[in-house]
């Protein structure tokens, strides 16, 4: 069976819908951040509604769901974004309708499941931390066995950070799929990971799509500009 897992959807339609129709699965699961950035969050959340089988919650949903701000929770090196992120989160408010709000809010914080004999462990960022807490990419071996200790799962999945990895922490894997709709690695490609529980394979996949439509409805309804500049370089802009 092959498991398709996406994180960091944010909004985006277009690139959702690519991997969707060009990636053969069987099981979908998402690690979380179905909305805020891109202008289809409602489209967005009605597809995993729909398709997702298992799904989590992350930081901007929860930003979304209880009507908070986003700002306070930025680390210092995206200060320079808080009015950009908090404007991006009252449009995606206001987007979406009070059934989707609360799908967002009844999202659990972390899935344990099975699938054909493997076990899997899901959560937008770490077990027992904020969903705004990162799990640095270049983090040490150790320091991942320390925040799963007590975790019993085979594959651990990971999001939040935009940037793609596999990761074998003794017998078991990490993987973090990378973002579907924002990366942050330099590659603006929607980007997913693909399980085969059959051979116990992993992979880590890249697809172009066609950005023309969600530009045009960025700059109509006069959306950040940091959200162009994401899906054109895969990457935020600088200070």
């Amino acid at each position: 069976m092959k498991l398709l897992i996406l994180s960091d959807i944010h909004g985006n339609l277009h690139a959702l819908e690519c991997v969707l129709k060009r990636t053969p699965h069987d099981f979908v699961v998402c690690c979380g951040d179905l909305v805020m950035g891109y202008p289809f969050a409602e489209e967005c959340i009605g597809i995993i509604r729909h398709i997702g089988d298992r799904v989590c919650m992350g930081n901007h949903d929860f930003v979304i769901a209880h009507d908070r701000k986003f700002s306070p929770q930025l680390h210092n090196k995206y200060a320079h974004l808080a009015a950009e992120l908090d404007r991006s989160a009252n449009l995606t408010r206001q987007s979406i309708g009070e059934s989707d709000k609360s799908y967002l809010k009844n999202l659990p914080r972390e899935q344990h499941f099975e699938v054909e004999d493997v076990t899997f462990y899901m959560n937008h960022t770490i077990p027992g931390f904020s969903l705004h807490h990162y799990l640095p990419p270049d983090s040490s071996e150790q320091k991942i066995i320390d925040y799963y200790d007590g975790i019993q799962a085979d594959i651990l999945i990971t999001g939040h950070t935009h940037i793609p990895y596999v990761k074998k922490i003794g017998r078991r894997r990490l993987i973090n799929p990378g973002s579907v709709g924002e990366p942050r690695d330099g590659d603006p490609r929607a980007c997913f990971a693909v399980f085969d529980t059959s051979t116990g394979q992993v992979e880590l996949n890249r697809l172009t799509y066609d950005i023309s439509e969600t530009l045009r409805v960025l700059s109509e309804l006069a959306y950040p500009k940091y959200l162009a500049h994401c899906l054109t370089h895969g990457s935020l802009p600088a200070c």
